[in-house]
């Protein structure tokens, strides 16, 4: 068994991420976690400016100094390209974060979008931030990203984003493009699980098509809006929803994966099995 710590929308800098912070100190030790999946929105409001930014203290390092210096395997959200105007547009800080790879012990980004290998699973992390691409950059991603998925000769494949693809929360269902990304991505092949943020609940969702969907975007506030918009789910299922502060664990056994959710005081609030 292989398990890992799994958390979105982090970067808040509050009182709020330091207590998901100490919460996954306990479940670290609990279930003895190797890595960590980052589902992006790393760094509010507007991401870092350069690798020597002070929010990469404030907001990533100095919150999780008090677990150990296990990799944390991270995604670009939508914050952490950021929303500052220039006359060009908006700016695009979203280097910094792949250049902050070799200037952290915890913090992983090679490139905006790759894949790793641990035991039974292979991830495939990828930009989900469609409107911030140009639409060669899309292509190139797909292309890139949909051949690694093809070739993988992995029993599970997981696909990490931070948009999400369905969800009953604020963002609901992915925008046009990303949604027409993730539909190319998976032609040929679907993943058996999709993780992301971007909506700050935890939601589990399973589409007609068998793939698990899970939102875990509660690592750095519980969730602040009003409602949820149930007419989301025209092929797909709602498993579970939370609008509490917490993280997750994914536990990776040979023939099984188990998404647990937790809140901030470390109580399990439920759990999925995806079987092989």
């Amino acid at each position: 068994m292989i398990n890992c710590l799994v958390i979105g929308d982090m970067g808040k800098g509050t009182e709020d991420q330091n207590k998901v912070a100490r919460s996954m100190v306990k479940l670290r030790n609990k279930y003895k976690t190797k890595f960590v999946l980052g589902l992006g929105d790393n760094i509010y409001p507007d991401g870092c400016v350069s690798v020597d930014d002070p929010l990469f203290q404030t907001h990533f390092e100095d919150p999780y100094s008090i677990l150990p210096n296990d990799r944390w395997y991270m995604c670009l959200g939508n914050h952490d390209y950021g929303y500052q105007e220039v006359s060009s547009g908006l700016k695009d800080n979203s280097k910094s974060q792949v250049e902050y790879t070799k200037h952290s012990k915890k913090w992983y980004m090679p490139t905006k979008y790759y894949s790793f290998v641990k035991g039974p699973v292979e991830f495939f992390y990828v930009d989900s931030n469609t409107d911030r691409l140009s639409e060669s950059a899309i292509q190139r991603q797909l292309n890139i990203m949909k051949s690694k998925l093809d070739k993988s000769k992995k029993k599970f494949k997981v696909v990490v984003g931070h948009h999400t693809w369905r969800s009953i929360a604020g963002h609901e269902n992915a925008e046009p493009r990303y949604e027409t990304f993730l539909n190319d991505l998976f032609k040929d092949t679907k993943p058996d699980m999709y993780l992301c943020g971007h909506d700050h609940c935890k939601t589990l969702i399973v589409k007609e098509d068998g793939i698990a969907l899970g939102i875990i975007g509660t690592g750095g506030e519980s969730y602040d809006e009003h409602n949820v918009n149930m007419d989301t789910l025209h092929d797909c299922q709602l498993d579970y929803f939370s609008p509490s502060l917490g993280a997750g664990v994914l536990q990776i056994g040979k023939n099984k994966l188990t998404l647990k959710f937790f809140n901030d005081k470390g109580f399990c609030e439920y759990s999925h099995i995806v079987k092989k």
